[in-house]
């Protein structure tokens, strides 16, 4: 690869053959990397749904996995910042093989619906249209041109796979058993015009999984399996032309030789690093959330990360290296209702949180959150639940955490117990860097108006 432009010869103005050898290969990389870039949402999501059928058996016309015991039960998961609070129920939908698919959303529950490319198609319950007293959707496949009958909030999907996902709170959906048991009840995902009927509802907890996508070249293999079972309406024909120039075609095999094969390996790897760059180190002003602390924004730009009539990039792929679900409902102003999430990644001092050192973070009285509070530490290798040997790596409303006498509350880091800090510890792991997330569901107005802000991660 060219390390040194100087190096690039041309003689009475044409490139010589090494220096013709020498730009294709750089101009081929560049196109991988940026192909992983770009395609990041959409393998993020494939790896997701390919979860479903792989990992629980569970089919893609209707069936369900729940996490009924959310947070020991989904410690050695393998996920995008996973929750380990919330009751989720999960369903990758196939439009080619059910069709016109009818969606029944309990009240009171927090969902979404993304297409193949993690694009946003509707919020379920609380932030939908439903208002979080239940309803039911209509989600339609590409090109339908059939009969939509009344009586459904109706959206339409640009691809045939697609996501559906509910988030319960356990006052309402109980644990274990009783959770399994309202989600069958409840929340179902059937043919439209053939009648409700009950899907397969399997339980996720304690069955470790991986939904995340790889960083080799079987992401670009994974992307031509894409390519060919999505329709063409499904994509730009920038976007066909990019993997066009790197061996991906529509009605093709892929089959690149030796020299692409290495192309490609290095671009995953270039991209990668590239996406730690943006995720970890972020150079958007509007990442920061406080001027004087180090907490960040993990959405930037808004849902469909865009300013000024202009995508960015480099926000799109902060979100899309780091989590899963997209929805306004997660990062618009939605006083009580809906979520919000702060990430950090240093300590006070700036320097990246280190598994062997032993840190504080001071929760200041007053957590503005309507339903609940978390706190959760993540790998920053894997950008999934750190595995820790606790049963989860996470500190919330529900473990009743001790409060200090003026109503703060002290979370602890550190490889080695704090004595008497038991109850509001996280093991860190030395040798291991972690960052960490605090989620608010129902976030309320001193969160808006920063009048309460969480203190920077101090050594302790």
């Amino acid at each position: 690869m060219i390390s040194n432009l100087d190096d690039l010869k041309y003689v009475g103005g044409y490139p010589t053959t090494e220096t013709i050898r020498e730009l294709y290969d750089q101009l081929d990389i560049q196109r991988a990397a940026q192909a992983y870039l770009d395609f990041m949402p959409a393998m993020s999501m494939q790896a997701l749904l390919d979860m479903h059928p792989r990992d629980y058996g569970v089919s893609e016309t209707g069936g369900m996995i729940v996490y009924t015991e959310p947070g020991e039960g989904r410690s050695k998961d393998i996920g995008l910042t996973y929750n380990t609070e919330s009751m989720y129920a999960s369903s990758s939908l196939d439009l080619r093989q059910i069709g016109p698919a009818v969606i029944e959303v309990p009240p009171n529950v927090l969902g979404v619906i993304n297409d193949g490319f993690f694009h946003y198609l509707a919020d379920l319950g609380n932030a939908g249209l439903d208002r979080g007293e239940g309803g039911k959707y209509l989600l339609l496949p590409p090109g339908y041109e059939g009969d939509v009958p009344e009586g459904y909030f109706v959206f339409r999907s640009n691809t045939w796979r697609n996501w559906v996902m509910a988030r319960g709170f356990e006052q309402d959906t109980g644990r274990g058993e009783t959770a399994l048991a309202y989600y069958k009840a409840h929340f179902k995902v059937y043919p439209l015009g053939e009648g409700v009927h009950q899907p397969s509802v399997v339980s996720a907890s304690f069955k470790p999984s991986d939904s995340t996508f790889a960083r080799d070249i079987r992401y670009f293999e994974r992307l031509h399996q894409m390519i060919q079972y999505e329709p063409v309406s499904a994509f730009t024909p920038e976007q066909l032309g990019l993997l066009h120039a790197l061996g991906i075609v529509k009605g093709s095999p892929f089959q690149p030789d030796e020299r692409m094969r290495r192309i490609l390996s290095d671009g995953v790897r270039l991209g990668d690093g590239m996406a730690k760059a943006i995720m970890f180190a972020s150079r958007d002003p509007e990442a920061r959330v406080y001027p004087d602390r180090h907490w960040e924004r993990v959405f930037i730009g808004g849902y469909k990360f865009e300013r000024d009539g202009a995508r960015l990039l480099d926000a799109r792929t902060l979100w899309h290296y780091g989590a899963i679900v997209v929805t306004p409902a997660m990062e618009a102003k939605m006083v009580g209702v809906g979520s919000q999430y702060l990430a950090t990644y240093k300590d006070a001092s700036g320097a990246y949180l280190d598994g062997g050192q032993s840190y504080r973070l001071r929760l200041p009285a007053g957590i503005p959150a309507k339903n609940f509070w978390s706190v959760t530490v993540y790998d920053a290798e894997t950008r999934s639940l750190l595995q820790n040997g606790q049963p989860k790596p996470s500190i919330s409303t529900y473990d009743q955490p001790d409060v200090n006498p003026d109503g703060s509350v002290d979370i602890y880091f550190s490889p080695g117990t704090p004595e008497g800090k038991e109850k509001n510890w996280v093991q860190t792991v030395p040798g291991k860097g972690h960052f960490v997330w605090v989620r608010l569901y129902g976030p309320l107005e001193p969160f808006f108006e920063q009048t309460w802000r969480p203190d920077d991660i101090v050594k302790a």
